[in-house]
């Protein structure tokens, strides 16, 4: 049977029942109110006329002892009887449906049965909001303890609330129409009749559709009869899983979002059983048949209390006042096939909950702690491995969720060496001993505040290494290194640092800004480092690659000579009393002694058409734009790439320069064409613009500017522009 019907033609063919194991009533329920309200909405434009019908899709179960049980859409015919029953009662007409409207009950719970016979057979006050009018008649319609716990009856008095708030004060007439209106609401019904099991087909359309994986996963789990004869674990599946992947009101990702929790779920057993192998192909296909042997797992009831606590877990997240770290809180993480970085989060989650004695707000004192560090070692890898790294992170994650009774923090005091991912597990253990003290000590609480500060921002995610050594009492400039060891870090100065850096970071997000530090920070040395060619900064943003070379470029552990500018950066920063970070930057650069850099140093910090060449273009660090030194220890020529080595549209830097030089004194240029191939002294040096018409050629090779036969030597150990000055002045162009 597939045969469309209304819900009047439905209940008049048969007696139709919630049977025992299906879920409660949950649509009406307050944490679903703006799915219902939408539902509602979508049916009273029908009753008032504003669309011709509304048809909500499938209804499924099968006929038994001359009973309809009800297998899928109890929400929605429950919802639909609900308005019938409400109009009709509120026309004083009830009489003229009673017949068929009381076919229709709940078996669930004898409390929810009676509810909806009382509804019919008794009045309450139609001009009052129904719930306050059925509780203002005792206990006639329930017991007092059933309205206030019976979920289904919860859920209907909700439900029955927000019908009278959509029907308002509607005439008579008003009423006739909506309720005339009812048999334009339509949906298909589906009879499974004897076709039960894992090889149930329901009749969706001609071809069949089959069961999805995630009731096939379902039923799997319910072989076990440990499992098959835990009441509280059956209902939960039932009730608060569906609950949870129904809560962003996303139904038809329902089965996709279940089905992703399960296989990744039965991923993290496999792994934390010790096995390997297939893992790459395990983590890229969460649609596998189900009689993967891996699925197994799912049938060990402790493997299935972690998961049911995962999701009690969620659905309490904002009264245990979780931090977003618990990235698993909305369903819709389980929408996609997992990423690498997903996985990790919620093994993260899975880890801890696998060691609660029991699931209480008290036993998740310490869980923000353990969160927040996991975030740290998920966000600062580069998680290109998978297969190989997964595994890692799975008995790390264990290891730090070894005692939920205490803080991650004193785990990591004992633990305090770790062969996986060990510069960032040193990193959290030098900054647990600080964060400890701070706890311990209220003059130095400051440590915790800053580190969750450094930790919320995006860029930095933790890993702020580098700014504890710059802030170490016994920091070595000449002697610094990424291996270095400091006790001695000072609250005030990290912190400065650490303010000042994140202002930094967001304020380079605009590309002129970006050029703006270049040039400034450059002012300190040669910051950048070698990546196919130079590389000096791109705008910020959450790619992890970028995020490793800016730590790069800022902890000076890449550079040529392997110092820390950025620190001298920062120090000089701070001295200079204006809040404008333009016109700090500014002051540094204006007040650099060009005298000390050489010719290309000075032409990037002084023009920034140079620098704002290598970021016109916003993209990730290894495609970003690079500086070419050629050759590398003591180059002759440099050029700004448009990419990482690129021959073409290369502009070349002391060309370029003298160009943007032309520019400013207002003389009369062609416009600049680099089309033409450049790579150091394997091309000819050609000339790229023209000054009133007459071509010029700049070659630093030879330290010679052309213009026209016109060939002046220029002395690249000078000051640039004084030597630009005297070339316009002998050609006579000025």
């Amino acid at each position: 049977m597939n045969n469309n019907t209304t819900l009047s033609e439905f209940l008049q063919q048969y007696h139709v029942e919630i049977p025992m194991l299906q879920r409660d009533y949950a649509q009406g329920r307050k944490s679903q109110e703006k799915i219902a309200k939408e539902f509602l909405e979508a049916i009273f434009n029908v009753l008032d006329n504003k669309k011709k019908f509304l048809h909500i899709d499938f209804i499924y179960g099968y006929e038994e002892n001359s009973k309809f049980l009800l297998i899928d859409g109890q929400q929605r015919i429950t919802t639909l009887w609900l308005l019938y029953l409400y109009l009709y009662k509120r026309l004083g007409k009830l009489a003229e449906i009673q017949e068929y409207i009381s076919k229709f009950s709940y078996k669930t719970r004898r409390s929810s049965a009676d509810f909806c016979k009382n509804l019919i057979k008794k009045d309450f006050d139609m001009s009052a909001k129904p719930s306050q009018a059925i509780r203002e008649k005792g206990g006639a319609f329930a017991k007092e303890e059933d309205l206030d716990s019976d979920p289904t009856i919860k859920a209907m008095l909700h439900m029955l609330d927000l019908i009278y708030i959509k029907v308002g004060n509607a005439s008579q007439e008003k009423l006739n129409r909506l309720t005339n209106n009812l048999g334009r609401i339509t949906f298909y019904l589906f009879d499974m009749k004897n076709v039960l099991g894992e090889d149930l087909y329901i009749k969706m359309n001609a071809r069949g559709k089959q069961l999805s994986q995630y009731e096939n996963l379902k039923a799997l789990i319910e072989k076990n009869k440990d499992i098959a004869t835990d009441a509280t674990i059956l209902a939960d599946i039932d009730t608060n899983w569906s609950d949870y992947f129904f809560s962003s009101g996303d139904i038809e990702n329902f089965d996709t979002k279940g089905r992703n929790f399960l296989h990744y779920g039965a991923l993290f057993f496999y792994l934390s059983s010790g096995k390997k192998e297939n893992l790459q192909n395990l983590i890229d296909d969460p649609a596998r048949t189900i009689d993967d042997k891996m699925y197994d797992i799912l049938q060990d009831i402790e493997n299935i209390k972690i998961l049911n606590e995962t999701i009690t877990l969620v659905l309490t997240f904002d009264e245990s006042k979780l931090s977003e770290g618990l990235k698993i809180k909305d369903s819709n993480f389980f929408k996609e096939k997992l990423s690498f970085k997903d996985l990790c989060y919620f093994y993260a989650i899975l880890s801890y909950i696998k060691n609660i004695e029991e699931m209480k707000t008290e036993e998740l004192e310490y869980f923000n702690d353990y969160l927040r560090v996991c975030k740290h070692f998920i966000e600062n890898h580069r998680l290109d491995k998978a297969e190989e790294a997964m595994p890692s992170f799975v008995e790390l994650f264990k290891k730090l969720a070894q005692d939920t009774k205490i803080s991650v923090y004193d785990i990591l005091l004992k633990n305090p060496t770790n062969t996986f991912h060990q510069r960032i597990y040193k990193l959290e253990v030098r900054k647990s001993k600080l964060i400890l003290q701070s706890r311990n000590s209220s003059a130095e609480r400051d440590w915790e505040e800053i580190f969750n500060k450094t930790s919320e921002n995006n860029f930095l995610v933790g890993w702020v290494d580098f700014l504890l050594d710059f802030s170490d009492d016994d920091f070595q400039h000449n002697q610094h290194n990424s291996s270095s060891k400091y006790e001695k870090p000072n609250i005030k100065k990290f912190t400065d640092y650490a303010n000042l850096t994140m202002e930094i970071f967001d304020w380079i997000k605009d590309k002129d800004n970006l050029t703006l530090f270049q040039r400034a920070f450059l002012c300190f040395g040669h910051f950048a480092f070698y990546s196919t060619n130079y590389f000096y900064g791109n705008r910020p943003n959450d790619n992890f690659r970028d995020r490793e070379a800016w730590h790069w470029l800022l902890s000076g552990e890449r550079n040529d000579e392997k110092l820390p500018y950025f620190k001298n950066f920062l120090d000089a920063l701070l001295e200079i009393s204006c809040d404008n970070s333009n016109e700090k930057m500014n002051i540094i650069i204006d007040t650099t002694d060009l005298s000390k850099k050489d010719w290309w140093d000075q032409l990037l910090i002084m023009e920034g058409k140079l620098f704002g060449f290598l970021n016109e273009k916003n993209d990730v660090f290894q495609k970003y734009r690079r500086i070419r030194f050629l050759p590398v220890d003591n180059p002759t020529k440099v050029e700004l790439l448009p990419g990482l080595r690129n021959t073409k549209n290369v502009k070349d830097l002391l060309d370029y320069g003298f160009y943007q030089y032309c520019c400013h004194k207002g003389l009369d240029l062609s416009e600049y064409e680099s089309e033409k191939e450049q790579y150091g002294d394997k091309f000819p040096i050609e000339s790229h613009f023209s000054i009133n018409n007459i071509e010029v050629v700049c070659n630093s090779v030879n330290s010679i500017i052309s213009i026209g036969s016109n060939k002046i030597n220029i002395n690249l150990k000078n000051n640039i522009f004084e030597e630009f000055e005297r070339v316009l002045m002998e050609s006579g162009l000025l």
